[in-house]
């Protein structure tokens, strides 16, 4: 973990100021309540506050009974750019053990779709990590939406969470600035499916991705 530890934080100083030219996948994050993580090594814990400092996290550190908690959270959904599928599931990995909810589209075997396994996410095993279909413990919502589609946005805050949020589903992106509002468009022509924790999750981003215009599809 703590070598997972230091490369985020280089990973992270490269990448804070937006995306870079060679990233071709994102993923996106939040944890809207304070999340309390325990450590007895200090060195460690001061590791973990920087990670997630570097991350854009409200962060703290809490000295007690002989440990320390770093306490955080990330009430705003915000995107982190890599390189290749693989990393996007490492730090996919690693942010959901620090108790991130995430978002990170990946090509599906939907539709006529002709993918049977992109690189580093095989299907037919579908054993990277923290993704095991085999104990039935994720669940797939599959979505597109074929044509561009237009918000207007005039909260920039809005503009920047609809952002982040839509480039971890790998939507491509076009924005424009007028005055007192942004027009955001996207769109995902192919097929693609997050994967989540329940039944109840995964329902919650089917209604949400309809809402915004995609044609949504959960897969039990």
């Amino acid at each position: 973990m703590l070598k997972q530890i230091s490369r985020l934080l280089c990973f992270v100083a490269l990448t804070s100021v937006g995306s870079i030219a060679s990233a071709e996948e994102s993923i996106a994050f939040c944890l809207p309540e304070w999340k309390e993580m325990h450590f007895d090594d200090s060195a460690k814990a001061q590791q973990h506050l920087a990670a997630v400092q570097k991350l854009g996290c409200e962060a703290k550190i809490d000295n007690h009974g002989g440990h320390t908690d770093v306490v955080y959270r990330s009430p705003k959904w915000k995107s982190m750019e890599v390189a290749d599928d693989k990393l996007a599931h490492q730090w996919e990995s690693w942010l959901k053990k620090a108790g991130f909810e995430t978002l990170h589209g990946h090509a599906a075997d939907h539709g006529g779709d002709d993918h049977a396994g992109h690189e580093g996410h095989d299907h037919a095993a579908h054993d990277h990590a923290g993704h095991n279909h085999a104990a039935g413990q994720v669940e797939e919502v599959n979505y597109r939406i074929t044509d561009w589609r237009t918000v207007h946005i005039e909260n920039q805050e809005q503009l920047a969470e609809l952002t982040a949020m839509l480039k971890g589903l790998g939507c491509e992106l076009k924005s424009s600035q007028h005055s007192g509002h942004a027009d955001l468009s996207f769109r995902c022509p192919q097929w693609k499916h997050i994967e989540v924790g329940s039944h109840q999750v995964a329902t919650t981003w089917e209604q949400w991705l309809a809402k915004t215009g995609f044609e949504a599809k959960h897969v039990h």
